[in-house]
């Protein structure tokens, strides 16, 4: 599997706004690329590379906090 963000760009930001119950109130930027962001079954002391990982997209807002989507939410056609 390789996705890349350009090729999904625009269908990314028109599923964004078509979202109309993120809550956002602020100006956001879309940020150019995927986050993995890991899923544990249980929390170590240890550090942890590899598992499972969920695939997200980030929007960034004016007051610098930062909104997460699931990747698969908003495409859900997308093979991953």
């Amino acid at each position: 599997m390789n996705i890349k963000f350009s090729d999904y760009k625009e269908k990314l930001l028109k599923a964004l706004n078509d979202t109309d119950n993120t809550g956002i109130i602020e100006k956001v930027k879309l940020m150019e690329g995927f986050i993995n962001q890991p899923v544990y079954n249980e929390l170590t002391g240890s550090f942890i590379v590899g598992g499972p990982t969920i695939p997200m997209v980030a929007l960034i807002g004016d007051s610098g906090r930062i909104y997460f989507y699931a990747l698969k939410a908003l495409l859900p056609e997308i093979e991953l």
